[in-house]
């Protein structure tokens, strides 16, 4: 079974919607953390998340959901929400899109 991951996130300041500053917090926690550091999955603790961000369940669930649409973490059903690691193929793919989208753009 995963270990819960702490993300390291600071309390959200105010000026943009709660579920949009909630979204970004974590988009950024889990962008600057070390996902391939640990053999198992990282999973995140919803409840955690809400203490350290200073705020309800709900913008929580709702960055969660937008965070899954695009591909950061996977939901697995009474299971909880896992931070998805890439593999070295779909990294490589990534690197030559955006190397092709570049030249492009050039």
């Amino acid at each position: 079974m995963a270990s819960t991951a702490r993300l390291e996130v600071r309390p959200i300041d105010t000026g943009m919607v709660l579920k949009d500053r909630t979204y970004l917090a974590l988009k950024e926690a889990i962008a600057s953390k070390n996902i391939y550091a640990e053999a198992e999955e990282l999973r995140l603790d919803e409840r955690q998340l809400c203490e350290d961000l200073g705020v309800s369940r709900t913008p929580v669930r709702e960055a969660l959901a937008r965070l899954e649409q695009e591909g950061f973490v996977r939901t697995v059903p009474r299971r909880g929400v896992y931070v998805i690691r890439k593999t070295k193929a779909e990294i490589i793919e990534m690197i030559t899109v955006w190397a092709a989208l570049e030249s492009m753009a050039a």
